[in-house]
């Protein structure tokens, strides 16, 4: 198999994922395998609560998704990626990147809540990225907001996510239908869980109140998801995102107006996603799942630009570091 993942031919790429898929999946049933004594601490979000109690009821099932949602989230936004041409050049990197990464940060015990995470952002920007262009697509748009408003039901970490993405979109493209798209699909998904609610006798603004909230923690400590390989992992993929973003700014009056809102909308995600970090009262896992998806999908713009021997040594790194994180358990 050629090591530069640039050169990727599809098989080849579809091979590193499949990869990927069986040794996270491995390592979850390994690992983490729920026993059924097992009891709910800390607190979560509504849809958080529901993952975690079907882990720990249908442990088998929850693996078996595990690895569908993963071949699945990753194929999602690196298809988008090749379909958009985000990078100067044509490549697959984005397909063994997105699946190194999501690797390193999601085998934990909260693995059902992070890797439903990592499907919704692959759905929301994956999709969205198709939006760019001089004539948005409506359903593209719609289905990436509903994915984007779904996250705070998940984890209510995502939330300034989606409110600070909303917003960008409605800036961007200042279309009154292409707004009501964005502000339908984002509310809709927290607006049918209150009404769900209040059927059944809650209240909605109660409701809504618990669900647009940051206080929300994992069942599993900062200490035993932010382990030191971890962290070196994250350290890697951050250093090597703002080798990226120099690049991109060194280079941006080359590509179109389109492929510039892309990224503009990519990195604005990034840097909010990194300001939670430092809002929420401790830094959550599925905050985490998101910059290291997003950072994959900036990644190949690094890789196709530097030589062959560089992106070697690169992607070894990276991948080492990421494999080094379930070694470690």
């Amino acid at each position: 198999m050629i090591l530069d993942i640039t050169r990727h031919k599809f098989s080849e790429a579809i091979a590193t994922l499949l990869l990927f898929v069986i040794a996270a999946t491995v390592a979850v049933a390994t690992l983490y395998y729920a026993p059924r004594s097992e009891v709910l601490s800390g607190d979560y979000a509504p849809l958080g609560e529901l993952l975690f109690s079907f882990r720990v009821a249908h442990p088998v099932w929850s693996i078996s998704l595990f690895a569908l949602l993963y071949l699945y989230a990753v194929l999602r936004l690196s298809r988008a990626t090749v379909r958009v041409a985000l990078y100067p050049q044509g490549t697959l990197a984005a397909i063994s990147l997105c699946a190194v990464a999501l690797f390193g940060v999601v085998v934990s015990a909260d693995y059902p809540l992070l890797i439903v995470v990592a499907l919704l952002v692959s759905e929301a920007f994956g999709r969205l990225l198709y939006c760019f262009g001089p004539a948005v697509r409506p359903h593209y748009l719609f289905t990436a907001m509903l994915a984007l408003g779904t996250m705070p039901l998940v984890d209510s970490a995502l939330l300034p996510l989606c409110v600070v993405i909303a917003i960008a979109v409605v800036l961007m493209r200042l279309t009154l239908r292409e707004t009501a798209i964005t502000l339908v699909g984002s509310l809709l998904p927290t607006f049918v869980y209150c009404y769900v609610m209040w059927l059944m006798h809650n209240s909605f603004s109660d409701t809504l109140m618990s669900v647009w909230n940051l206080s929300y923690v994992a069942v599993e400590s900062v200490g035993g998801y932010f382990t030191p390989t971890r962290i070196i992992f994250l350290g890697i993929m951050l250093f090597l995102q703002l080798a990226t973003t120099l690049l991109y700014f060194t280079s941006s009056v080359t590509v179109t107006r389109a492929t510039r809102d892309m990224w503009r909308v990519l990195m604005v995600a990034f840097v909010v996603l990194v300001a939670t970090l430092f809002v929420v009262r401790m830094p959550l896992p599925s905050v985490i799942v998101a910059i290291a998806l997003l950072v994959a999908v900036m990644l190949p713009m690094l890789f196709v630009r530097a030589g062959s021997l560089q992106t070697l040594v690169i992607y070894l790194l990276l991948l080492l570091s990421s494999l080094s994180v379930v070694i470690s358990f």
